[in-house]
């Protein structure tokens, strides 16, 4: 079993995550499975970039330096300087005295395991001076006796600058940490600012300690704006909330700046220094006066939480409203908050607020607020109208406005208008560059809503199928989209009978294996072999013939049934081929209705019809007869195995009865019959071949262990028969015999005795 089919078991009973999302393994975001609610949905925003939007860029070279949270690495520290002994870094400091990597490494672990610092001193003599003086000085930090530690710091800023550089950064750093535990506040914020004048300057900083001295920082004012509590003792002034705001705000400042530059940290500071000023509705009305810190709470208030699902980052369900209401209580915000006010206002359902927010507004977010309270009016039109123009505002932005995910979005949203306007290829032009994350929706619209010929059209368009390896990406149900549609095509022409034209789409790499006993052949391989086989299994020909007929309709009934899902089968249900036949449902729609349709699952309510109705009113003009026009003939899952049932019975049909390869194929067309799951069918298919069919000797079980077919032998059954039938009945074939010879003499008699008594010139 494949990584990919494992992955899919394991979470196949994984709960429905949001309105639009499949329920099961793996499966991608869905608009269509209810597209009421995906395009009704508030907008949501990625925190990060929000957060980026509070500061300009980073100028400096100073990056973020973090475990992974679900790593266990040994000690940040000593995997700095197990690299820097790996690269050589500490050469220049050993005073000419030559060590090897193995020595360096042994002499450090004894220091780093020293019980203080004078025996690390000792322990790790020989190692550079600034690197020893600041194992001790750690041992002695980690040991709460401040004083020491900061003379073992002090010394290190006394020795020469080429010598002290290498430990410039985290000495600073140091510094600042035991002034924050020895209530030296300003003296701790001169050293964070040390810290990073140093990393910024180019002095090693292989623990990443410039971007972390911005949330040490940080954390000194939050601490000072009484927002969060101190883990030290601290001796702190009185404070009001004009002065705390200040100081929050120079707090998310730091933050921002430290997310700017990839600390998962500072994201998760800010939702936390966000949340607190939330719980305390004094300090939120002060805070929204601050233009910095009104956008933090309006940026979490309507972010999604892309760990969970993407619902809303906020912890409590009250923070959007709390949020709002501060706000709106403020002089009437202006630029880029406009925008993002709009979305909290339609998300805690001020609606005549978000309208007059978006009212004037040519930005993409403000654009696709206002599409929906469109749509929210029933205006349709106006709705299509907005958010294309918000999609089309955003493709034409300098620098992004929204985050790739909520771009994503709003991309799939304006797509699904599309589809309600009868835009089909359109819509689908819009889904295609998101196509490995909406395959689901793509495949709906490319597969059942769109006729053969405009899909066609739109694959024909495309540039040509990509000669690079696939890829390996177990989790991703098309590796390259285009070549996915060009195979979906492919199989849509073959159920439709347009066998020639379907050759042209098939992919020509190898796929991978369904059937247990196939050939792992290019598909495009098997279907020229398809298309040979119909062409001898047409009717037509001598009487004779219908043997080889016969023969070629069984090859193609075995091939269908081999690799009718690669040749025919449905992206989508009943099929859904995109999860290799391992689920009857998860990519496309069974229904147009989606999710607000006929359930999907047996243990789901049926949902109430109001449900139903909105999501009818988002239907295409024509939808639902394309819909129906498209199901694949007979509409039941793996359709291609009842195609195959019905190929085995008619070579059946042209064959003799109580010849080998009759009873044979009956034998395997009641199999396909069973894997069809038409136990009904397979039992009249039996009954039918002990009514007229031949003993099959040798096997176990009808229907289930079937031989091969002798076509051969079906091919002279009646010649052999005519050929036998003297020996098996011996004396009747005497009798005949002397009859013929009889009739023959006789008729010689005749002819001769007319002769003898007719006259010359005679007439005859």
């Amino acid at each position: 079993m494949s990584l990919r089919r494992i992955a899919v078991a394991a979470l196949v009973a994984s709960a429905c995550v949001g309105g639009a999302l499949a329920c099961g393994p793996f499966f991608p975001w869905q608009l269509f499975d209810d597209r009421a609610e995906t395009v009704s949905k508030p907008v949501g925003v990625g925190f990060a970039f929000e957060v980026a939007r509070l500061v300009a860029p980073p100028r400096d070279a100073m990056r973020a330096v973090e475990p992974d949270p679900y790593d266990i690495p040994e000690s940040e520290p000593v995997a700095a300087e197990r690299r820097e002994i790996a690269q050589g870094a500490w050469s220049p400091f050993l005073r000419g005295v030559r060590r090897s990597p193995d020595e360096l490494t042994s002499r450090l672990e004894a220091a780093r395991h020293a019980v203080d610092g004078k025996a690390a001193l000792d322990a790790g003599a020989g190692l550079p001076q600034a690197v020893l003086d600041y194992i001790a000085g750690a041992l002695e930090f980690h040991a709460e006796r401040y004083d020491s530690a900061a003379r073992y710091f002090d010394e290190i800023d006394m020795l020469p600058r080429e010598q002290r550089r290498i430990r410039a950064v985290a000495t600073a750093y140091m510094q600042g940490r035991i002034y924050q535990r020895t209530d030296k506040a300003d003296d701790a914020r001169t050293a964070f600012r040390r810290t990073r004048a140093e990393a910024a300057a180019g002095a090693p900083d292989p623990m990443g300690l410039g971007v972390a001295s911005l949330g040490e920082e940080a954390r000194l004012d939050l601490i000072e704006g009484r927002l969060v509590d101190s883990p030290w003792p601290l001796t702190l002034p009185d404070v009001d909330y004009d002065k705390a705001t200040i100081l929050v705000a120079h707090a998310v400042q730091l933050y921002a700046e430290q997310a700017a530059r990839g600390s998962k940290i500072a994201l998760s500071s800010l939702r936390d220094v966000a949340a607190a000023l939330v719980d305390d509705g004094d300090f939120l009305a002060a805070a929204v006066a601050n233009p910095l810190l009104r956008r933090l709470l309006v940026a979490y208030a309507i972010a999604r939480d892309d760990d969970y699902g993407g619902d809303t980052l906020a912890d409590n369900a009250d923070t959007p409203g709390k949020v709002i209401d501060a706000v709106l209580a403020q002089p009437e915000p202006t630029g880029d908050d406009v925008d993002r006010l709009a979305a909290l206002a339609y998300q805690t359902a001020r609606y005549d607020m978000a309208e007059k927010l978006t009212d004037k507004t040519t930005r993409p977010l403000g654009l696709w607020v206002r599409a929906k309270l469109d749509l929210r009016r029933g205006d349709r039109a106006a709705a299509v109208r907005d958010w294309t123009a918000a999609l089309t505002a955003l493709e034409k932005a300098a620098t992004p406005p929204l985050d790739p995910q909520a771009a994503l979005r709003l991309r799939g949203e304006t797509a699904v208008m599309h589809v309600s306007a009868g835009d089909y290829t359109e819509s689908l032009r819009l889904l295609f560059p998101a196509a490995r994350d909406y395959w689901g929706d793509v495949a709906y619209v490319a597969e059942r809503v769109m006729t053969v010929e405009e899909l066609k059209a739109f694959v024909d368009g495309l540039p040509p199928p990509s000669s690079a390896p696939v890829s390996n990406n177990e989790m991703q149900l098309t590796d390259d989209p285009a070549v996915s549609l060009r195979d979906l095509l492919a199989r849509r022409l073959m159920r439709e009978g347009r066998t020639e034209q379907a050759l042209a789409y098939y992919p020509v790499t190898k796929k991978p294996v369904v059937w247990h006993d196939q050939q792992d052949t290019p598909i495009a391989e098997d279907a020229r072999t398809y298309r040979d086989l119909l062409d001898a299994a047409r009717p037509g020909g001598w009487p004779w013939q219908k043997a080889s007929r016969a023969e070629a309709l069984f090859k193609l009934a075995m091939l269908t049934r081999k690799r009718g899902m690669e040749l025919m089968g449905t992206e989508g249900p009943p099929d859904e081929t995109a999860l290799g036949g391992d689920f009857s449902d998860g990519v496309g729609q069974r229904n147009p209705l989606g999710m607000a349709g006929p359930t999907r699952y047996a243990d789901l309510p049926q949902p109430p019809a109001e449900k139903r109705d909105a999501a009818k009113a988002l239907f295409g003009p024509d939808e639902e007869q394309r819909f129906a026009a498209s199901a694949p003939k007979p509409d039941v899952r793996f359709h291609y195995r009842v195609i195959a049932t019905d190929r085995a019975l008619a070579a059946a049909d042209l064959l003799p009865q109580r010849s080998q390869a009759y009873a044979a194929t009956l034998c395997w067309a009641t199999q396909f019959a069973f894997d069809s799951s038409d136990d009904k069918r397979a039992s009249g298919i039996y009954r039918r071949y002990v009514s007229t069919g031949a003993y099959l000797p040798g096997i176990t079980a009808f229907g289930r262990d079937c031989p091969d077919p002798d076509f051969d032998g079906a091919r002279s059954f009646w010649q052999r028969q005519i050929l036998a039938w003297p020996v098996r009945h011996k004396a009747m074939a005497a009798g005949a015999v002397a009859i013929v010879l009889m009739l023959a003499a006789g008729t010689v008699w005749f002819v001769r005795r007319r002769r003898a008594i007719t006259p010359p010139g005679s007439p005859a």
